[in-house]
């Protein structure tokens, strides 16, 4: 049995670490991109503006939420899962031309399996990822839940006691 200097113990940890990490990003690379068509942006858009819709604050469009779900189906979710989702949206009716109480009726509808299992999953994915982002937007986050980066101040000009 040979016994193994501590220089080289450490040196093959970090070649091992290195081949990991490089093996990693190179699977990653491989990953297929998911293309959206500015069809599907603007069914995604619609929907995301009935689940958080525009009224004194901004909503979920205007703070820029689809970019966000874009980015998490494409890196943290299946391409099943993105299939799945721009599929259902492009077969469900367009909503552009109707009223928001219509829409709300029609995602409801969505939401209770009357149009499928695959459109109940997709709506509650899209509607998991819209909130996610909405609540995490530094409008909300600042305005609204009150979250201050930097907890704790300090004061450099207070007078010390003896």
């Amino acid at each position: 049995m040979r016994t193994i200097s501590r220089r080289n113990w450490v040196k093959g940890m970090a070649l091992a670490t290195l081949g990991s990490v490089v093996f990693t990003d190179l699977k990653a690379a491989d990953a297929p991109a998911i293309q959206w068509t500015a069809d599907q942006d603007i069914l995604l858009n619609n929907w995301m503006g009935v689940i958080i819709p525009e009224s004194s604050i901004p909503g979920a469009v205007s703070l820029g939420v689809p970019a966000f779900v874009k980015v998490m189906l494409r890196d943290c979710y299946e391409p099943s899962t993105s299939a799945s989702l721009t599929k259902v949206l492009a077969a469900l009716p367009a909503i552009d031309k109707v009223s928001e109480s219509e829409k709300e009726q029609l995602f409801f509808q969505i939401e209770k399996g009357k149009m499928g299992s695959d459109a109940q999953k997709a709506m509650a994915t899209l509607k998991g990822l819209t909130i996610r982002g909405y609540m995490t937007t530094e409008y909300v986050m600042v305005n609204h839940l009150n979250y201050v980066m930097a907890p704790g101040f300090f004061n450099g000009c207070e007078p010390i006691k003896k």
